[in-house]
């Protein structure tokens, strides 16, 4: 990779250099599947100082559904930027205090953030033991790992879902008549940047 990186020196090398990755990342993703309705359910709402807090659900796919918060700015007017925010590799996925923190932020600065938990975290952990009270295999990275391993004997993988709900969550966006459809991004860390 440094020997192939060093021979870089214009910026076609370089365009020429991203066409490859694209490819690649493209390649090893998989296909997507066709886009069906969203189904999209507002469960709560609530009401604070500069903005509120949607609870939603979305599908991805048939039967398969995302939970996330939706941030929306109460002051101002117009149509505001707006950002997908998936988690990082923390158990409580959106829910985790320090996300909580930077959504509020965020939406008090005029952006409509939409935090969702990925698979394997906060409301979407598929090994959760009601009776512990824990996931029975140890946390997101093993739950990740779990879902990835089943998913090969298929042919998929998990990276290839955790694009598409990203995917997905911006098509949820652009139903949104509070969001500006020209500026959408994307902003997380760890697992979600």
């Amino acid at each position: 990779r440094d020997k192939k990186h060093a021979l870089l020196r214009t910026a076609a090398d370089f365009e020429t250099r991203n066409r490859t990755v694209r490819e690649n990342l493209i390649s090893m993703l998989g296909r997507f599947p066709e886009k069906g309705p969203l189904d999209t359910r507002i469960v709560k709402t609530a009401q604070k100082d500069g903005y509120r807090v949607e609870n939603i659900m979305f599908l991805s796919r048939p039967d398969f559904w995302v939970t996330g918060n939706l941030y929306v700015p109460t002051v101002g007017s117009g149509r505001y930027p707006a950002l997908i925010s998936p988690s990082g590799h923390y158990p409580l996925a959106r829910m985790t205090p320090q996300y909580q923190s930077a959504y509020i932020s965020l939406a008090k600065s005029g952006f409509v953030v939409l935090s969702y938990d990925p698979i394997g975290q906060g409301e979407r952990r598929q090994y959760w033991n009601p009776a512990t009270g824990v996931t029975d295999v140890g946390g997101p990275v093993f739950e990740h790992s779990m879902a990835g391993q089943l998913l090969l004997l298929f042919g998929e993988n998990l990276t290839s879902y955790l694009v598409w709900e990203g995917m997905r969550a911006i098509d949820y966006l652009l139903t949104r008549p509070e969001v500006d459809p020209a500026r959408i991004g994307c902003a997380g860390h760890s697992g979600g940047g």
